[in-house]
């Protein structure tokens, strides 16, 4: 039912100026979110498990003061840029990919955050939790000094991020 006949007197139709263009579909969502042309500089690489998301993203913006950073989320995260061999070896592909968001966007600031039991880890190494900390806390330090060979003009940090029941809490690693 169209707005006029709801309320009795008619109503401009947000959507009549918009083009849409010959083959796109009206649109399902528009966010409340306004386009922000300004770059932040900083790069969060993390892992794509969505129940950490919305901490990621907390700790980002509201301890690190970086609002609208570009993310890379990925299984496992930081452990992308250690070369592990043929067939999982994912770093040179994340090299290029950095490569790039570095000069288009003009990255300044990488920030590496792993996270307490990582299911990436657990297959890799077939370990529980625990056994796989130590190693995921060398290969943080690892990622660190490979994105500074990579990249030795930006800054570097890295957290990991631990959960014991519902408490979510980030722990510096960079030196």
């Amino acid at each position: 039912m169209s707005t006029a006949h709801r309320s009795g007197h008619s109503q401009p139709n947000p959507w009549a100026a918009v083009d849409v263009g010959p083959s796109l579909p009206m649109p399902v969502f528009t966010s409340t979110e306004s386009w922000n042309p300004e770059r932040i500089g900083a790069l969060a690489l993390y892992c794509s498990d969505g129940r950490w998301g919305e901490a990621f993203d907390e700790f980002c913006q509201r301890r690190l003061l970086i609002p609208r950073y570009d993310r890379w989320a990925v299984p496992g995260g930081p452990a992308w840029l250690l070369p592990r061999g043929k067939g999982r070896d994912l770093s040179e592909t994340t090299q290029e990919q950095l490569d790039l968001l570095v000069r288009v966007h003009e990255l300044e600031r990488i920030v590496l955050i792993s996270h307490y039991g990582c299911a990436f880890y657990a297959k890799l190494f077939g370990q529980d939790a625990d056994g796989c900390l130590p190693i995921q806390l060398q290969e943080m330090r690892d990622g660190i000094a490979i994105l500074r060979r990579w990249f030795p003009e930006l800054t570097v940090e890295a957290y990991l991020a631990m959960r014991r029941g519902n408490n979510l809490t980030f722990h510096a690693l960079s030196e």
